[in-house]
Formats: C-alpha cells, structure tokens, sequence
C-alpha cells in the first residue's frame, strides 16, 4: 500500500476537471462549433417555424449541437480522473490498473461520439429526403447516407448541391472512427471493455473457452499447436485433453476486450475534433441555405 498515496476526494476531481474545461475553451476548433452552434440556433429562433420540409435538417444539428458538447464534458471528466487516479496510485500498487470514473465518461465519449456521427449525416439526408424517424428502416445510418449521397443514381435519387456536405462527412473516417466503432461494438453487443491506465500487459485478463468447429479454425488452432509442443506425441496428449464431449475447445484471452488508455485518449481527441469541425462546418452550410436564409430574409 506504499504506492498508494490518499484516497482521492471529489473535489480534487472537479478542480482538475474545471482546468480541463477551460484549457479546452482555448480550442479554436471548440471556438469555432461554439460560434457556429449560436448561429445555427439564432437563425431558428427567429420568427414561426417554416412549413418546409428541409426544417427536419435542423432538428437533427440541435442533436448534434448537444451531443458535440455532452462529448466535450465526458472528454474533460474522463481526463480529469485518468490524472486524479495517476497522481493518486503508482504503476507497480497493484497489478492491474481499471478506474470506473474513467471507464464511464470514456464510455459516453464513444457512444456519443459514433452517435453523433450518425445524426450528422442523418442531418444531411433530412435536407434532401424527408423522413420519418418513428420507423427504425427510414432512419439510415452513416454509411447507408453518405454511399447514397456518392452514388444517387444507384439507388434512383436525384440530388442537387449536395456534394458540400458530402465532403464533410467524408472527413468522419479512418482508423480513429473504426478504432471507436469497435469499442462500441463489444460495449454494447459484446464483451465488456476494460481500460488500463497503465497500459496492456500479458497478464491483464481472463482467458475465455471458446468452441472450435469451423475447419478453418480447427486447421489454425493446429498450427498454434505445432509452434507451441513441437513433440508429437506430446501434442496428442494436449490435443485430447481440449476435447469436451466431442467438441473441440480453445482457450485465450478476448481481443480488443482490454484497452491502453493513452490509445483511448487518442482516438478520442482526434475523433471528437473531427466530429467539431465537420459539425461547425455542415451548420455554416444550413444557415447559408433555405429554409432558414430565407426566413432570415424575411424578419
């Protein structure tokens, strides 16, 4: 318990997590959706509500508006503790190194994140197709919008000044948001992430018993097996021991079920400052445009 200074109090937390805050302030992509967020939302106050359409675009930015800053306050708490527990408990106090606090509001910021890639584009196609978002099949996701907007003709669409807005969720991709769907994935459908503080090492993590039935898997876990007890005889003997009722069974540790996180921070801070920009650039795009140039004319 040596490495281990005092508990660390809530109050330490929320003066770590205010410097957070205002260090983030300083962002000039913060800035920027912060500016384009306020007009957005002053061009939409004024005056009665427009009987058009293209005025569903707008409900999805308020989402994406709100979801942009619920990232931002996860991001800052998530920081906050990751310093708080680092400050507080040495690598070598224990053996594995998981925060709850951290875990959670690193959790939002993924969630929120892939989400709120979703509504942006959801956004773009409210614009150009009305929907009804009560019906799970009209609501498409990222990919299904932004391959509809690349290929209209293929899916019978005729589109007009749509290429501006293409090209801004075009930015959402790449390893950062393919490293965020995964950590989604298993949080919400599958395994249970566990993110070190201190990093991955070989002896994080529980093994998991897995069947082995698909003849490409049996010919792999073999090879595994050859590299591992070169002696035949004495691979036999492994061999039937993984045996249970018939079934062949392995046994390791889950990929991806445990993450560094100075990875997740990572792939955090790059994903949520894209998810900004792209944000503040696609709200500049619906001021400039009808419905709400044109009401903004008018008042």
């Amino acid at each position: 318990m040596a490495h281990i200074k005092s508990k660390p109090t809530l109050h330490q937390a929320k003066e770590i997590y205010l410097e957070e805050q205002n260090h983030f302030k300083t962002d000039k992509r913060w800035r920027a959706f912060v500016t384009s967020s306020q007009r957005l939302h002053e061009s939409a106050r004024r005056g009665a509500l427009p009987f058009d359409p293209r005025f569903n675009a707008v409900h999805w930015a308020f989402n994406v508006s709100s979801l942009c800053r619920e990232i931002v306050f996860s991001y800052c708490w998530m920081k906050a503790y990751a310093k708080l527990y680092t400050e507080h408990v040495s690598p070598v106090a224990q053996p594995a190194h998981v925060d709850f606090h951290v875990t959670y509001f690193a959790d939002n910021c993924i969630t929120r994140i892939d989400s709120c890639r979703d509504k942006l584009a959801l956004m773009v196609w409210a614009y150009y197709c009305p929907f009804n978002p009560e019906k799970k099949d009209e609501t498409l996701d990222y990919y299904q919008i932004v391959e509809r907007l690349t290929y209209p003709i293929k899916f019978g669409i005729v589109l007009r000044n749509h290429l501006a807005f293409l090209r801004i969720l075009q930015t959402l991709k790449g390893d950062d948001f393919a490293r965020v769907e995964k950590y989604r994935n298993y949080k919400v459908h599958r395994m249970e992430p566990r993110i070190e503080l201190y990093g991955v090492a070989a002896h994080h993590g529980w093994s998991y018993t897995i069947p082995v039935i698909q003849e490409k898997d049996m010919q792999r876990w073999e090879k595994e097996l050859q590299k591992q007890y070169p002696d035949k005889h004495f691979r036999e003997h492994i061999n039937k021991g993984c045996y249970i009722k018939g079934v062949l069974y392995d046994r390791r540790r889950i990929k991806d079920s445990i993450w560094d996180y100075n990875e997740v921070e990572k792939h955090v801070e790059s994903s949520m400052a894209k998810i900004m920009t792209a944000s503040a650039n696609a709200f500049k795009i619906l001021v400039s445009r009808p419905p709400l140039k044109a009401k903004r004319k008018r008042t």
